[in-house]
């Protein structure tokens, strides 16, 4: 998967689907005001669930926020009233971007454990710093309008932290695109937004899209653990039996496998075999004609064309093949981890890289009547011993 692809699943279309969310709402917005105290409870609910969830599912950095978002809905709308969301909006503003953006540069961590009090530290820190930070420019405005005029009711240096933590994050989201990263980076937008052109979009409806968001995260990233396999990226065995279910009467059935891979593991360590892995992994991928990639358990992938005979996929599998054995991997010099600089500037002209290469395995079987997958699946493997009896490096029906 390209990083371009990956920052448009991962990044660009959770950030236009709530966009495009918040445009419908806001056009149907007459519509929903008979709604309106049934979407005044949502949050309650739905943060709850998110909480809930999030904490099963061990992603304690989004039941945090959904926690810390239920808190401020519960004191802005029960406890608080519009003077004292007046006197201590740039503090709750500021202080509510640093934890959130906070998050984004942390790893999820159990509950139970000592990372908790760790969380409530940085949680107190950010607080404590955007109180400082509001008081520092209140007590000392005249001396820094001299170097940084701020006029208006919005100041702008005032915010400034803010800002800083919305590009970071916004940068961070999209070199490391994931969902989690992606959903703290509009939970950042909405809560500024809140405070900032509170009449663009109700409370109720911001906290109710992102506990929302927070629920189908969780789920994704569950599912895309339970289905993918986190080496290879390739849809795991679990994510194959699932597709059986829905494969018809007519379907081939291919087994790869890496050649001497054992061998290579021992001779190159494990590091260099999981780069052999991932490789493999890619060039399968790739694979045309329909055909879906899964990897099977260690060295061994399965590619599934539904619908398909073998005669019409033995081509596509051969070019797989050609591909993996075409592909010159280049391995480090290990030595030089141990010379010193000026002994690796005399080795410049030198050779210092070597290249291997492997190659793979195929068998492949198609589904006859009466047949189940597993005894079709068999019969695949049968194939597969046989390329690897006549030599390896070759594909075999």
């Amino acid at each position: 998967m390209s990083a371009f692809y990956h920052s448009c699943r991962y990044f660009l279309l959770p950030v236009l689907f709530v966009a495009g969310a918040l445009a419908a709402i806001s056009f149907y917005q007459v519509n929903l005001q008979q709604w309106q105290q049934i979407i005044d409870q949502l949050p309650y609910w739905l943060l709850t669930a998110a909480i809930i969830i999030a904490l099963q599912f061990n992603r304690s950095r989004l039941g945090y926020l959904a926690l810390l978002l239920l808190g401020y809905y519960f004191y802005s709308t029960e406890l608080a009233s519009s003077a004292e969301q007046q006197l201590y909006w740039q503090q709750i503003l500021l202080g509510g971007g640093l934890v959130i953006s906070w998050f984004a540069f942390i790893k999820d961590r159990g509950v139970l454990s000592p990372h908790f009090f760790i969380r409530l530290i940085g949680i107190t820190v950010c607080m404590a710093a955007s109180f400082f930070w509001v008081w520092f420019n209140t007590e000392y405005q005249q001396q820094l309008d001299d170097y940084l005029p701020a006029n208006g009711q919005i100041n702008f240096r005032v915010l400034l932290p803010l800002y800083l933590c919305v590009s970071l994050v916004w940068i961070l989201g999209l070199w490391r695109a994931n969902l989690v990263h992606t959903s703290i980076f509009i939970s950042l937008i909405l809560w500024g937004a809140h405070f900032l052109a509170p009449e663009l979009v109700a409370l109720s409806i911001s906290m109710t899209l992102l506990a929302a968001l927070y629920i189908l995260t969780v789920l994704s990233d569950s599912y895309f653990l339970a289905y993918r396999d986190e080496l290879t990226g390739l849809a795991s065995r679990r994510a194959l039996f699932n597709l059986v279910l829905s494969l018809g009467r007519k379907y081939s059935v291919a087994m790869v496998d890496i050649d001497h891979f054992k061998k290579f593991n021992d001779t190159y360590g494990h590091d260099v075999g999981d780069q052999v892995l991932k490789l493999v992994a890619s060039k399968i991928a790739a694979v045309r004609g329909g055909g879906k990639a899964f990897r099977y358990g260690g060295e061994e992938f399965t590619i599934i064309f539904s619908r398909k005979d073998v005669q019409s996929v033995l081509e596509h599998l051969e070019a797989v093949r050609e591909a993996v054995e075409d592909y010159d991997i280049v391995l480090r010099d290990e030595q030089r981890k141990s010379q010193s600089k000026a002994t690796r500037s005399k080795d410049q002209s030198r050779n210092q890289f070597k290249t291997v290469s492997v190659t793979i395995s195929i068998g492949v079987a198609e589904h006859e009547n009466g047949e189940t997958f597993e005894q079709t699946m068999k019969r695949s493997d049968q194939a597969l011993y046989k390329a690897k009896k006549k030599g390896r490096n070759q594909v075999c029906s």
